[in-house]
């Protein structure tokens, strides 16, 4: 494989003793705990010495701005040929089309790390989904980090987070 070939997939990761502390979440969110998350670049603009990360990345890896981070340039990410995703809300499951909605919007990932928060934007509203597994093409192992850009990518859901947390209410 030629590191010319796109994408360009590139990890980020925070470093030992350079990052500063996790960040302190949202209200709402949770600490992936991840020390690193797989991406491509949009492009390459930045000036030298900075990155400009997106808003999931910088969640999951709890940085704050202006963390140190390393980034490098990695060639052995594997094709994905499946990934699991639970939705934050039940709400995204009523949508009519919304394994259609899932893939398009999947379209704007070059990779996708295990444990992650993606968000997706349909209809004005924002929906979360946690990345809860990846499986590798060809033979379905299972991976932390996936190619989903020009794959052939199965996407499943499961319960909803909020679906979970009526369960967990119930039972107390």
């Amino acid at each position: 494989k030629k590191a010319d070939e796109v994408p360009w997939l590139f990890e980020v990761s925070r470093v030992d003793g350079v990052t500063g502390p996790r960040a302190v979440m949202p209200i709402g969110q949770e600490d992936a705990g991840l020390d690193r998350v797989c991406g491509g670049a949009i492009d390459f603009r930045s000036p030298s010495n900075y990155v400009f990360l997106p808003r999931w990345m910088m969640l999951a890896l709890a940085l704050k701005p202006r963390d140190v981070v390393d980034v490098r340039l990695i060639e052995d990410v594997p094709p994905g040929s499946a990934v699991r995703l639970r939705p934050h809300r039940s709400e995204f499951l009523q949508i009519s089309n919304h394994q259609a909605v899932l893939e398009t919007e999947l379209k704007h990932y070059s990779a996708l790390t295990r444990g992650s928060t993606i968000p997706f934007d349909y209809m004005g509203k924002r929906y979360y989904f946690d990345v809860v597994d990846l499986r590798s093409s060809p033979r379905g192992e299972k991976v932390s980090m996936a190619k989903v850009q020009d794959c052939d990518l199965a996407a499943e859901f499961t319960k909803a987070k909020d679906q979970m947390m009526k369960a967990k209410d119930k039972k107390k």
